[in-house]
């Protein structure tokens, strides 16, 4: 028998009783089930138990629904997380100067939502893990109807980083090494393997995190009108040109600016953007002032630059100006255990976008596994979205998923390279 439940209830001092039992007598009462749960949150605090939070659990995603977990984005859940409610009984979260206790909220053997709690101004207790687990042991038809009446919450953050995987974790702890320093940071990695969100994450932990995060597709413009956006324009300086217009790099002053696609810049280019890289400076195309910045530069991209290097098509002195401090990010196939948590993550935002509330059957999940996904996460969440979509019931099943339907790109692809390797 778990510790907490060998405490006689007479351990609980008075005052705490009636609270609990003005919480099961909420609970049990008339009014919707969120409202219940909001009030029920606001009970704990008299019994010394502050900032409670109650989410549910939506295979690996917590949604936040009363009190302090209201406001969040539907997330996934950390490693400590899972291995908390896989425990199945009360404890602490965090234990820090105000520590956070938890308590899973369990529908038969099934966990269904987490409860969580503060203590402020003094040492927790024993006794104030057994109030939490009886009141988490109250909470579970609560939870579900609220789940059933009041539809999802808002889309999950497009900034979360999810991954577990030893690869990414590797590759995300470079990344926060190289955070908090103003070096240049070159990001590696496969069309697709999240590079944008890497760089958002090195943005944030930096101490530029509240100035300004500019991002460039170096690739989606022409030479020409690359050099306008990222320096700006005197007024007269092309045609069109009928006023002066600030440049990325000037918007991005005190800030990070992202080049992704740098690999696909011009050698002429290139000289212009190492000056700006080494030194700051630069001038407005038909301008004649030198205008200073401090950016701190972010470059992506998937190409080999060592081989364009000694093809003579890069530039030695720029690729080592931006290689300071590179990062490796995998494939989605050298990571394949962060996939559920991904599609999870990717179905939660069609569902609060369509006002869904699908979910996976268990040999979808499987075969989403299963794909090596040359794509990588862009291709994962195209994938769950348009199973999404062409979906009639309640869980997506194989049969919605495109390469079960013959409409895989990707199948195709790998088709079309296998013949061709068979034919030479």
């Amino acid at each position: 028998m778990n510790a907490h439940a060998r405490l006689a209830v007479s351990d609980l001092f008075d005052p705490a009783l009636a609270v609990i039992e003005k919480i099961a007598a909420t609970l049990a009462g008339a009014g919707g089930a969120l409202d219940s749960l909001r009030r029920v949150m606001a009970l704990l605090g008299e019994i010394g138990l502050r900032d409670a939070g109650v989410a549910r659990v939506e295979g690996r995603l917590l949604h936040g629904v009363a009190g302090r977990a209201a406001d969040a984005p539907p997330n996934v859940m950390t490693a400590r997380v899972r291995q908390f409610l896989a425990r199945g009984a009360a404890g602490v979260l965090r234990n820090e100067k105000s520590p956070t206790l938890g308590a899973p909220i369990r529908m038969g053997e099934a966990n269904v939502g987490l409860l969580v709690a503060r203590v402020c101004g003094r040492p927790f207790s024993e006794g104030d893990l057994m109030r939490l687990a009886l009141v988490a042991n109250l909470l579970g038809p609560a939870l579900i109807a609220a789940r059933d009446g009041a539809g999802l919450a808002a889309a999950p953050d497009r900034k979360a980083i999810i991954g577990d995987s030893p690869a990414f974790c590797a590759a995300l702890e470079e990344a926060r090494r190289v955070a908090p320093t103003d070096l240049p940071v070159l990001l590696r990695g496969e069309s697709g393997s999240g590079k944008e969100v890497v760089a958002q994450f090195i943005h944030d932990a930096s101490p530029r995190e509240k100035r300004p995060f500019i991002k460039v597709n170096c690739a989606a413009l022409p030479e020409g009108l690359l050099e306008s956006e990222l320096f700006g324009h005197e007024r007269g300086a092309f045609t069109g040109a009928d006023s002066r217009r600030e440049g990325r790099f000037m918007l991005a002053d005190g800030g990070t600016i992202l080049l992704d696609e740098i690999g696909d810049i011009s050698q002429a280019f290139q000289a212009k953007l190492l000056r700006v890289i080494a030194q700051g400076a630069f001038e407005r195309v038909g301008g004649v002032r030198t205008l200073q910045v401090d950016v701190r530069v972010i470059a992506a991209t998937h190409r080999d630059l060592e081989a364009l290097v000694r093809a003579k098509r890069f530039r030695a002195d720029l690729y080592y100006r931006l290689c300071a401090a590179p990062v490796r990010l995998p494939a989605l196939r050298e990571r394949r255990e962060d996939i559920p948590a991904l599609a999870d993550l990717f179905l939660a935002r069609f569902n609060a976008e369509n006002g869904r509330a699908l979910r996976f059957n268990p040999r979808s999940k499987t075969m989403i596994g299963a794909c090596g996904y040359p794509g990588n996460i862009r291709e994962l969440e195209n994938c769950v979205r348009g199973a999404a979509a062409l979906t009639t019931g309640a869980e997506i099943c194989e049969s919605d998923f495109a390469c079960r339907q013959g409409r895989c790109f990707s199948a195709r692809l790998r088709r079309a390279r296998r013949a061709q390797g068979t034919a030479s």
